[in-house]
């Protein structure tokens, strides 16, 4: 399984101050066609994540004012850091046990490198799947042409 940092999407990952409003990280989000956005006080790495689940769950659902709620008000703080040398698989197992699907992935001296959906790594796992097919049908298409094709 490969690493993560090798299925990074070249987009630079879409941050945000905490002191933006709802309505307009929404904005933000739609043009850059995203479903989470990093909030960072531009001081090291981002303090929290903003994703559709949390528009739903802490701002429509609860009643609040999208256009006058803050990010900083309903944004998850508990954010799970990928490492770019960590396998793939591991990554996808720990976002689906913390049912999250986005996590912002670091190299080796927490420099912020990409935002990570688990639809990337879904992606990946299925590029993988394809190519273990072919090569086993490659295989058994190989084996059936041996003692007859001699």
């Amino acid at each position: 399984m490969q690493p993560v940092g090798e299925l990074l999407p070249e987009d630079e990952p879409l941050t945000l101050p905490p002191s933006t409003s709802v309505f307009d990280a929404c904005v933000h989000m739609r043009e850059s066609r995203v479903g989470a956005v990093l909030i960072n006080d531009g001081e090291g790495l981002p303090e929290g994540v903003f994703t559709e689940r949390d528009l739903m769950t802490r701002v429509v659902a609860a009643g609040r004012d999208a256009r006058r709620t803050t990010l900083e008000e309903v944004m998850t703080r508990d954010i799970y850091f990928a490492r770019a040398d960590m396998p793939s698989s591991e990554v996808r197992r720990e976002m689906q046990r913390r049912h999250i699907r986005h996590a912002p992935v670091v190299d080796s001296d927490d420099k912020l490198l990409a935002m990570l959906s688990l639809r990337d790594l879904l992606r990946a796992d299925l590029h993988e799947t394809r190519q273990e097919v072919k090569a086993i049908t490659q295989y058994i298409q190989g084996g059936f042409e041996g003692p007859e094709a001699s």
